[in-house]
């Protein structure tokens, strides 16, 4: 006997062959996620449910978009711990946003991020990225707050080693965010924001990031 379960926004439907019946019993949100995980055995939900789980998905679909609307930079695990959904639910729906156009990505380091297509250019998109990464971040947070900042200042303010410094330089170099000092000191010289990536910076600031 073939056996079909269907959780849908926490309510059972089971299905016993060709035959549907839907139980009183009700299954915590937090098992299920918040519109619930259909599972498909056969060829798919009798005539009417089809509807029923697509309406379910674009819902799904359109909470994961307007959570990264209002979160630009947004990685998979935050979006699957903040939405309480599982993260084959994310991975999905993001699949489908970024196919169809509705979202575009950007990795800096370890974490794929999201924003809302047409939202941001592209070198917004990696400033933004990049104010998320810990030392990165702080370093521009640092030399947009501060750019008479040495090379020693801004270690010591960081909490980091010269050499840590250095590499973290470095790779923001690299991507074109910081500007090589024009003048050499015993300290070893200030830092330079781009003008551009200065703005963004500027722009994105806030008491949380200020205070990190």
């Amino acid at each position: 006997m073939l056996v079909v379960v269907i959780l849908l926004d926490s309510a059972v439907l089971v299905s016993f062959g060709q035959s549907w019946h839907s139980r009183a019993q009700r299954i915590p949100s937090q098992n299920v996620g918040a519109y619930g995980l259909v599972t498909f055995l056969n060829t798919g939900p009798p005539w009417g449910l089809g509807e029923l789980y697509d309406s379910a998905n674009q819902t799904t679909r359109g909470v994961i978009l307007s959570y990264i609307v209002a979160n630009p930079g947004v990685y998979l695990r935050e979006l699957a711990n903040d939405l309480d959904f599982s993260m084959g639910v994310v991975q999905y729906h993001i699949w489908v946003l970024t196919r169809d156009g509705e979202v575009e990505d950007c990795r800096t380091g370890r974490f794929r991020r999201f924003f809302g297509a047409g939202t941001y250019a592209e070198l917004e998109r990696r400033v933004i990225s990049l104010l998320k990464q810990g030392t990165a971040g702080r370093i521009l947070l640092a030399l947009s707050r501060d750019a008479s900042l040495t090379h020693t200042d801004l270690a010591r303010l960081l909490g980091i080693s010269s050499q840590a410094l250095t590499w973290q330089i470095g790779r923001l170099r690299a991507m074109g965010m910081v500007e090589p000092p024009a003048v050499w000191s015993n300290s070893g010289g200030t830092y330079g924001l781009p003008e551009a990536v200065s703005k963004v910076v500027s722009t994105r600031r806030t008491p949380a990031l200020d205070s990190t």
